[in-house]
């Protein structure tokens, strides 16, 4: 016949086993709670890193992108400095008839003479001091100013000539010094009708434009310039 002992035995196995289940159950729950915390925080560290890594390229380009703007004043100075380098030069081979009089012992003549000749016609901007802007705007750059025009005046070469009428080249060294400055004076007017012409404005602003952006893509730390517009003013 058992003893008060023994039952007392039975009755504590009977209550420590389950408490010892429920500490290891407890114990095994604590130890996967830890690691799928830990896992949660090593991936929210690796989250922000990456965030913070994407967060300081993204300012470093903006501000490579942006920096261009540092040096706009430089480039109206640059602009302004180079104008021979943005002349637009539009090389055409022109041909003309003329008339030329001729004066002999009191007697005036005249004869028709044919002339080809080729001219260089050079356009370009006003870029004086007050002349032009150049601005950042939301969408990029732009350059204010006045339409092209001919800066200078046309060069005349390759005067070639054949006389049509009237013999009228005796003295043939005059005759040709009278004829260069005719296809002067013509090409000159030639010169000023071409300056509105869509082609010329189109040349003048491409050399412009690429003259511009090249000279501050140059600059220190700017990584990439804008779209820049052209704006005339007149």
């Amino acid at each position: 016949m058992p003893g008060p002992s023994s039952e007392a035995d039975s009755g504590r196995r009977s209550w420590g086993l389950p408490l010892l289940l429920a500490l290891l159950t407890g114990v095994v729950g604590a130890g996967a709670m830890w690691w799928v915390m830990g896992g949660r925080l090593q991936v929210a560290e690796q989250q922000a890193q990456t965030l913070q890594q994407t967060v300081t390229r993204t300012q470093e380009e903006l501000l490579g992108h942006s920096r261009y703007t540092s040096y706009l004043t430089l480039g109206k100075h640059a602009l302004a400095e180079h104008t021979k380098l943005l002349t637009a030069t539009v090389v055409r081979e022109e041909g003309v008839t003329e008339v030329i009089e001729r004066y002999l012992l009191g007697f005036s003549s005249s004869g028709t003479v044919a002339i080809w000749y080729t001219a260089e016609y050079p356009f370009g901007y006003d870029l004086g001091p007050g002349q032009f802007d150049l601005r950042a705007t939301a969408d990029g750059l732009e350059v204010r100013l006045k339409k092209p025009r001919m800066i200078a005046s046309p060069a005349v070469r390759n005067l070639r000539y054949k006389v049509l009428s009237g013999g009228v080249l005796t003295d043939e060294k005059a005759a040709v010094i009278q004829l260069y400055a005719r296809a002067a004076d013509e090409a000159a007017s030639k010169g000023r009708a071409l300056a509105p012409d869509p082609a010329v404005t189109a040349l003048c602003e491409k050399k412009l434009v690429e003259f511009l952006r090249e000279f501050l893509r140059q600059q220190p730390g700017v990584r990439s310039v804008p779209h820049v517009r052209v704006v005339y003013t007149d």
